[in-house]
């Protein structure tokens, strides 16, 4: 692994590092959890089954489609908010970009 003197990077250059780095590791991650899947539903299919079948999971969950109440929203149009579930939206994201906190948008 290459190594570089962070110490030597703006305020700006940090950021983006550190949201490419925060990127990469998700992308990782979601394809970790795709190789996952696709091994478990091989093994599940060997045993003529599904992997829903094995974890006695049900179809849907029982909170699906149930709103949340909002818990974060956006002081420059109130009509945005968040329930803190779920993919954070655009709006907090480059809010939280520009260096603010998530606390800061709490209701």
């Amino acid at each position: 692994m290459s190594q570089f003197d962070v110490k030597n990077l703006s305020a700006d250059e940090l950021k983006k590092l550190v949201n490419d780095a925060e990127q990469a590791l998700r992308e990782r991650s979601k394809q970790r959890v795709m190789e996952l899947r696709r091994e478990a539903e091989a093994l599940a299919s060997e045993l003529n089954t599904s992997v829903a079948d094995i974890f006695g999971l049900e179809k849907g969950s029982k909170q699906a489609g149930k709103k949340l109440p909002a818990k974060y929203m956006n002081p420059a149009n109130p009509s945005q908010t968040w329930s803190g579930r779920g993919k954070r939206p655009n709006w907090l994201v480059d809010e939280l970009n520009k260096g603010k906190k998530l606390e800061d948008f709490r209701i």
